[in-house]
């Protein structure tokens, strides 16, 4: 039996939905704009790595049935940035991720979007364990993931960085 995962998750405030090509350029924006990634594991992007970081976003999506979502405030139709669930860069794991940009922060947003993909994670696909990675320094993003119900495991150096990236886990209620 496949799991569906849904395209479109509405919430109080916001709609998450499946990235479009349409989002290309928000996105490449997005991933190049120095305030978001400041704060996020990886720096900002130039315009050729954010398009081929959109490239593999939109492939996820193909190759897991599930991914990245597209995050709009629902009132005034803006783009707002991106909240989902990938695979880690080994494979080994599934992260949640989110990131908005700098006038969506601060409203509650990413505990919004990240409590809906969190249901996702563990009501749909019945994950066992769900963690998240997030730079050692960005105290805001720990609260989001600590609002979710996601609790801290460990702390790991980044060599030649000073804030390391630190691990949060949630594991599934059923024990599976």
């Amino acid at each position: 039996m496949t799991t569906v995962v849904p395209e479109r998750i509405e919430t109080g405030r916001l709609l998450l939905r499946r990235f479009e090509e349409i989002d290309r350029a928000d996105m490449v924006r997005f991933y190049g704009d120095p305030r978001v990634m400041a704060i996020r594991k990886y720096g900002a992007r130039d315009p050729e790595a954010a398009s081929a970081a959109f490239d593999v976003l939109m492939r996820h999506w193909q190759m897991h049935g599930f991914g990245l979502y597209a995050v709009i405030e629902r009132e005034s139709g803006a783009f707002c940035g991106e909240c989902g669930l990938r695979y880690t860069d080994d494979g080994a794991e599934v992260e949640i991720s989110y990131g908005l940009f700098a006038p969506f922060r601060g409203k509650g947003y990413a505990t919004e979007a990240a409590v809906a993909i969190r249901d996702v994670a563990m009501d749909v696909l019945k994950l066992p364990v769900l963690v998240a990675r997030s730079r050692g320094d960005n105290r805001g993003s720990h609260n989001v993931l600590e609002k979710v119900g996601m609790v801290f495991d460990g702390r790991q150096e980044s060599p030649g960085q000073d804030y390391g990236v630190v691990k949060y886990v949630m594991r599934s209620q059923s024990g599976s």
